[in-house]
């Protein structure tokens, strides 16, 4: 079989059977999976124990009587090339080398050691690997935290560092982020960036695609993995090792060539990949594009409480290559029949803050509000900003959880209004403070942010990400507009 011309990678990310070889009852790929789906097709291998929670521990992988699709490398890097072996005569179909001290390190043996093992598997076995995290997948069951949720999404991720997978199984809970499929790749002996991008590329389970990547030692089937799957879906990149000092360090990570900052940038902007500057502007992004539309243009909205606030928001998407228009004569009449003149802006940005406290189901409020901004042509963004719970928690006093949550269905209505009914893009900004001393502000805010994330909603910290997540965007509308849609394979 020529595995190279072969995207389809259901073997790495949807196997029957894994054995983990390196087996310990500490160790943390046989507790994760011993939590999971796979845990009844799970095979714990180490000539150490005849037993681990339980479950019967085997000398060596040639002792399993069943089949084993895939197998996880949990050993120093000494006993690698050995059972690798014994994995190929075993017949198993893809092999993750979680193992490191191979080309990352610099050292002549590590280097060596890498070049056997490549010529080891060539046209046998498939390899992720070594020196990464390997496969998380929702569907089959496979994971690498034992506080991943494997809940099923729409994000798929191809990471060169470990620790970029793990926060994205992190952000799981914290930003209700949905994985399909994510690979971590390490050193890429066999499976490298371009094999991911296109199977992912392919995949129906997968809407938005989250590249970290640090470098590669051969740039040209990366251009075309990349214009390739930038034509099918969303692709936005984050490139470590963009300065001289980045590179240097990239190289020794992972042991791949890092490149010039510039050249990346050009790579990603001819394949028609959105390129962003860190991990939160690109966990940002793909959460916002996992669940809503794309801004038809650049005209956005802000609904906000402070006139302060609207200056400075207004600057911020000026900054960031958007615009704020001002609304229609009519949509501003309108405005005005409820909005109250004292203490307000009646315009874009639209401060409006005694609405926040509209309760009263007869009285219109911030439903009303997205209701008529949403039906501006030139207005494709609504970006709403909603830090008023400390100022609810002191008006409201015992009534506040009973008018907080009329409140709340209150914008979530004009929220979906804006969305399903209009097609535009709604994102909140919500002061997230993790040092909030006021533990009654905590939990409601929290529940705010867990309401609006439910129902499709990103929330977002700051002003500042909440810009900066519209304003990308809105470039990979023009991107896509400008390229044209390749049919799969």
């Amino acid at each position: 079989m020529n595995y190279k011309a072969n995207t389809n990678l259901d073997e790495v990310f949807l196997p029957r059977s894994v054995a983990v070889i390196g087996a310990s009852p500490t160790e943390f790929y046989t507790i994760t999976l011993l939590m999971g789906k796979l845990r009844d097709h799970l095979y714990l291998v180490n000539p150490n124990y005849t037993e681990i929670h339980g479950r019967k521990g085997y000398a060596s992988i040639l002792d399993i009587e069943e089949p084993v699709d895939y197998v996880i490398l949990a050993m120093p890097a000494r006993y690698v090339l050995k059972t690798v072996e014994e994995c190929i005569q075993k017949g198993v179909k893809a092999i993750h080398a979680f193992t490191s001290g191979f080309s990352e390190t610099g050292l002549k043996e590590g280097i060596e050691m890498e070049k056997q093992l490549a010529a080891l598997i060539k046209g046998k076995v498939r390899m992720i690997g070594p020196n990464c995290m390997g496969v998380y997948c929702p569907k089959s069951g496979l994971s690498f935290n034992p506080a991943s949720t494997l809940e099923e999404g729409h994000i798929g991720i191809v990471s060169q560092s470990g620790t970029f997978a793990q926060a994205f199984i992190f952000a799981e809970k914290t930003r209700n982020v949905k994985i399909s499929k994510m690979v971590s790749y390490g050193n890429a002996v066999d499976l490298d960036c371009p094999d991911f991008l296109r199977y992912l590329a392919d995949d129906a389970d997968t809407r938005v695609i989250a590249l970290y990547v640090e470098g590669v030692r051969d740039g040209r089937p990366l251009r075309t993995a990349l214009e390739y799957a930038a034509s099918r879906k969303p692709v936005i990149a984050l490139k470590g090792g963009v300065t001289k000092q980045g590179g240097r360090v990239a190289s020794s990570h992972t042991g791949a060539l890092a490149g010039s900052g510039e050249t990346w940038a050009v790579l990603f902007k001819q394949t028609g990949v959105v390129q962003v500057d860190d991990f939160e502007d690109l966990l940002n992004t793909v959460i916002a594009l996992n669940d809503s539309p794309l801004p038809e243009g650049k005209g956005v909205s802000v609904i906000t409480y402070s006139g302060g606030f609207s200056v400075v928001q207004s600057d911020m998407c000026v900054k960031a290559g958007l615009d704020v228009p001002q609304f229609s004569a009519a949509a501003i009449a309108e405005l005005r029949l409820f909005v109250p003149t004292s203490g307000t802006m009646v315009g874009n940005p639209l401060d409006a803050w005694q609405l926040f406290y509209k309760y009263n189901p007869a009285d219109k409020s911030l439903k009303e509000v997205f209701e008529i901004v949403a039906r501006e042509k030139d207005i494709h963004s609504i970006i709403l900003q909603f830090d008023v719970i400390k100022f609810m928690l002191g008006m409201w006093g015992n009534n506040f959880e009973e008018r907080f949550n009329i409140v709340s269905g209150k914008i979530l209505e004009g929220c979906r209004y804006a969305r399903d009914k209009q097609n535009k893009l709604v994102l909140i900004s919500m002061f997230l403070d993790t040092y909030l001393e006021n533990e009654l502000e905590r939990k409601y805010s929290l529940a705010f942010k867990n309401r609006c994330e439910a129902e499709g909603f990103p929330v977002y910290a700051s002003l500042n990400d909440v810009v900066g997540t519209v304003a990308h965007l809105y470039r990979y509308t023009t991107m896509k507009k400008r390229r044209p849609v390749k049919a799969g394979n």
